[in-house]
């Protein structure tokens, strides 16, 4: 197995816009190693769902929480942690790291963790009950492992039809004042009823505000499409301005669930589903077969990683899928992970005194870009770490550097290539 190490900042079909752009984010490729995670046989984790994973740049490396089960689609569930050195080959911590608490509104079940790291705390909103209604909880933890939940839930059924039975934690976002927060509400008959996403605000994450103008923020399609029931496991990214979000949606309760893309401007009235729906779709016959239910979807460079659960209806597992590059092309464009090594020419050159280099890579490597001056000393280090697959631009800043000749040399593996720019002041 090559594994790429996904160093990560912390969703993908194409998104037609007003002029005519699009984001090639059509075409998602699943790793051809999945899946990536899978319980161990007769444990309390043996089913594996609902992963959420961030990379903490403390220690250099990929958590995830996770919800594990005993029994394949049956409760109850608790929440497991796993950590990682690449995002594929996942270590899981022996024990649960969040359970029911015995007499308690989380008593029978926790599941559907989402996780956000702040100034070296971390934070969860989970799923809990002790069966309908489902509500949200909250837990603060030092670690990640050791957490400390709130006795009672932050978020619960609301008043409106539509989320009157209950609601699911879904995507959590910090932003100017608090957080954002899109989540799953269904009705009293959520058997039979639908389920829809909504939008809520909070001051702290513990007091939610649902949103007043417009909630649910995004329903079922028609009857007859792939989505026409149920929307749940909201995933929102916000790029330039706009907002992009990946959801679950399913025909019924247990049938086949994909993922679908929405985008919106403002990332609460104006969500739009792609016409190219589902993005993400069961490979029937394989171990994802059946139903695929998204997790985790985070841009590093120009490509996305998205962290799925999926089952073949004997067990749940979890797998890892990639689109990329994310960046505007015409509607008939499709591309891919790049084939080969490659260094282009700085973009301007000459230039003053700021100047774009670019590189490819087509495998997980250590990449290091230097810089040196006429007489073959070295200037300055532009980047040196492990990269994934992808496509890269390096901003250089010359303000410093007298006007001349210079030189900059990638080396990632055993490719090694020189180009020269021309600082001209």
């Amino acid at each position: 197995m090559k594994a790429f190490t996904l160093k990560l900042l912390l969703l993908i079909t194409v998104l037609v816009m007003s002029s005519g752009d699009v984001f090639a984010q059509v075409n998602w490729t699943k790793y051809s190693g999945n899946p990536i995670m899978t319980g161990p046989s007769g444990s309390w984790n043996r089913n594996l769902g609902m992963p959420c994973v961030l990379y903490n740049a403390d220690s250099s490396r990929y958590e995830m929480w996770f919800a594990g089960g005993a029994v394949s689609g049956d409760r109850p569930y608790q929440i497991g942690f796993a950590v990682s050195g690449d995002g594929i080959s996942w270590t899981m911590h022996p024990t649960p790291v969040l359970i029911p608490t015995v007499g308690k509104w989380d008593s029978f079940t926790v599941e559907r963790p989402f996780v956000i790291r702040e100034n070296g705390q971390y934070t969860m909103w989970y799923l809990g009950g002790t069966d309908l209604p489902e509500k949200v909880g909250y837990a603060t933890s030092p670690d990640g492992i050791n957490w400390t939940k709130l006795e009672d839930p932050v978020f619960e059924a609301g008043t409106e039809p539509w989320e009157a039975g209950g609601v699911m934690s879904g995507c959590i976002m910090p932003s100017t004042g608090g957080y954002k927060m899109w989540y799953s509400g269904y009705t009293t008959a959520v058997a039979n009823g639908n389920i829809c996403l909504g939008y809520a605000t909070s001051p702290d994450g513990i007091s939610w505000q649902r949103n007043p103008i417009n909630n649910p923020v995004l329903e079922p399609g028609n009857p007859g499409e792939w989505d026409d029931t149920h929307l749940f496991f909201p995933l929102v990214l916000t790029k330039d301005n706009l907002y992009y979000m990946w959801y679950t949606g399913s025909d019924s309760p247990f049938g086949l669930s994909q993922v679908g893309l929405a985008t919106s401007s403002d990332g609460i009235i104006d969500w739009e589903k792609h016409e190219r729906n589902p993005v993400l779709s069961p490979t029937p016959g394989q171990w994802d077969g059946e139903r695929i239910e998204g997790g985790s979807v985070i841009l590093v460079g120009d490509t996305l990683y998205m962290w799925y659960s999926a089952t073949d209806g004997s067990m749940w597992q979890i797998g890892l899928a990639m689109s990329a590059p994310f960046v505007p092309v015409s509607v008939e464009q499709e591309t891919t992970l790049p084939t080969a090594f490659a260094l282009e020419q700085n973009f301007p050159n000459p230039f003053n005194p700021s100047t774009k280099i670019k590189y490819s890579i087509p495998e997980v490597s250590k990449v290091k870009l230097t810089l040196f001056n006429l007489l073959g000393e070295e200037v300055t280090i532009l980047a040196n770490e492990e990269k994934i697959a992808g496509n890269y631009a390096v901003e250089f800043n010359a303000a410093n550097l007298p006007s001349g000749v210079y030189f900059y040399r990638l080396q990632a593996g055993s490719f090694v290539q020189t180009m020269k720019m021309v600082l001209l002041k």
